[in-house]
């Protein structure tokens, strides 16, 4: 879906398919989109996915880096949550193919984290392979700012190949065929017409008053509840494990 196509359907829904002849113009609903896209992109998760970045071990050695110790992200780039230096580990960034693939002690194959069926025994074997990370995984300190898309490299500099993991937003027809950003941004703008209508007051053909704080009272209760829908979405996993 266009943003232009978006704009009518807000539109339709203001005037109730023509039946109002008050109406916000469209530019005034595109920078209410833009500005709801914002909020989307930083607190709905369907708004962005995850996206994996490698940085080359060259490029902390340039000048460029050197000077402010930052790096650049993509402009599609919400949040980075992971990063690491590459060092070659198992899948699990522990040393569990030694156990599963070494040909010397495929004896010991009851050793991998993929076989066993027991809980309590899966459990136990996770928790050593935790314990290898600390050995095979090089983490990196870093600080991300999300309005300037820059990573800024705390401590030492690295030495190897640095892998980013981070979420990116979806493209933008795609967060507007999304069921609650239509519903927002339609909420958003009976906010906005109900206050452009209260700024005056006059009666429509027929004796008829448009009541202006009914439409602002019901948008800004839809934006209530979709927020509150969306942060019920968000809720902790049900299996916690406590050591």
């Amino acid at each position: 879906m266009t943003k232009q196509e978006l704009v009518e359907m807000v539109q339709r829904e203001l005037d109730a398919s023509f039946a109002l002849p008050s109406q916000l113009q469209p530019t005034e609903i595109e920078r209410i989109i833009d500005q709801v896209s914002v909020w989307f992109y930083e607190n709905y998760r369907e708004a962005v996915e995850m996206q994996y970045y490698i940085m080359r071990a060259s490029e902390f050695a340039k000048p460029e880096f050197k000077k402010t110790r930052t790096i650049m992200m993509p402009e599609c780039v919400v949040s980075v949550f992971e990063c690491k230096e590459i060092t070659g580990a198992g899948l699990l960034g522990s040393i569990d193919r030694d156990f599963a693939d070494n040909k010397l002690i495929a004896s010991e194959i009851y050793l991998s984290p993929f076989t066993g069926d027991s809980l309590v025994f899966r459990t136990a074997q996770y928790q050593f392979f935790d314990l290898t990370r600390a050995f095979f995984l090089e983490w990196i300190r870093y600080d991300f700012n999300r309005r300037t898309k820059k990573v800024k490299i705390l401590g030492r500099d690295p030495y190897r190949d640095v892998f980013f993991n981070t979420y990116v937003k979806i493209p933008d027809d795609k967060l507007y065929e999304d069921y609650y950003f239509f519903r927002y941004v339609t909420a958003k703008s009976k906010i906005a017409l109900g206050r452009m209508l209260s700024f005056f007051d006059y009666n429509l053909m027929g004796g008829i008053k448009v009541n202006a704080q009914d439409i602002k009272s019901e948008g800004e209760t839809e934006v209530e509840k979709i927020e509150q829908e969306i942060k019920d979405q968000d809720t902790a996993d049900y299996f916690n494990i406590f050591y």
